[in-house]
């Protein structure tokens, strides 16, 4: 339903920590005219029976009649407006998707995408998921403009080639992938190990680089080549970059909007519903 707004606010999970549950409060700001919002749902909701089996449409399609609105403060200082089916749980209590992995965030969380977020950290792979083969052409030969040509004259691939890419969670919790060179690989086997006399000159080699190009690798890379290096180059590679992690947020309070579409009050229905009393006048007539 719309970007929320950027927030220049951009701390890490381990760094803002929640002080209490969120709370349910009135919010700066206003919501969206009921009308814009219903009728953006409408579109959508149409939309998708055209690509959907009419036998599905109950079980993929929300019910609009029973979509409630609700308004949240992340920590990041944005103020989104979300919806859910029904109003009993609030938002803090349920778990929101991050759609690129299509995984499911912890419970209090949502993906809030900042430009000026920080760089994505290296984490360390818990498990290892589903896996997916990938078949590449042969890379051209003139490298990227990102790449130098010596560099790329080494990692540079001739011939087509196929990878192996796996859904992994790192410590965070959240979900990314990794790629394995071997198609043979399994989780199982563990990884493979450069030789030690390998790893003892790409350690001089990177040393090298790094006194030639200061410039060619932020701290936060060289860290992790040194850290790959003092594990004996293993492949694949038990760190990998979440790139989820800084993009995280923490819903720090909410707000009820509403029902998507109107609801009559049970009283004024009732009354319409019910039968007529009867006068006693009328009642003797009958009997």
């Amino acid at each position: 339903m719309g970007a929320p707004p950027t927030n220049s606010r951009h701390l890490l999970l381990e760094d803002r920590p929640l002080k209490g549950a969120p709370t349910l409060q009135r919010l700066r700001g206003k919501a969206r005219p009921r009308t814009e919002v219903l009728r953006e749902c409408e579109a959508e909701a149409a939309e998708m029976r055209e690509s959907i089996p009419r036998v599905l449409w109950d079980f993929l399609i929300p019910d609009l009649t029973r979509v409630f609105r609700w308004r949240v403060q992340l920590d990041c200082g944005c103020i989104p407006e979300i919806l859910t089916r029904e109003d009993d749980t609030p938002p803090h209590e349920m778990q929101w998707k991050e759609h690129v992995h299509d995984s499911q965030l912890t419970r209090g969380q949502m993906i809030c995408w900042h430009d000026e977020s920080p760089p994505p950290p290296y984490r360390l792979i818990n498990e290892w998921g589903e896996r997916r083969e990938v078949a590449f052409p042969a890379d051209p030969v003139a490298p990227p403009e990102y790449i130098d040509p010596e560099a790329w004259a080494v990692i540079r691939h001739d011939e087509p080639h196929t990878s192996a890419f796996w859904k992994v969670t790192p410590a965070c919790g959240h979900v990314e992938e990794a790629v394995a060179s071997s198609l043979d690989w399994t989780p199982a086997s563990g990884p493979h190990l450069a030789p030690p006399h390998r790893v003892k000159q790409m350690s001089a080699e990177f040393d090298e680089i790094w006194h030639a190009n200061p410039e060619l690798q932020t701290e936060r890379h060289r860290n992790h080549t040194r850290r790959m290096l003092a594990d004996g180059w293993p492949s694949p590679q038990p760190e990998q970059l979440c790139y989820s992690y800084p993009q995280v947020r923490m819903i720090l309070a909410y707000e009820r909007v509403g029902w998507l579409v109107p609801r009559r009050r049970k009283a004024a229905n009732a009354a319409r519903n019910a039968t007529p009393a009867l006068s006693r006048s009328t009642l003797k007539r009958r009997l």
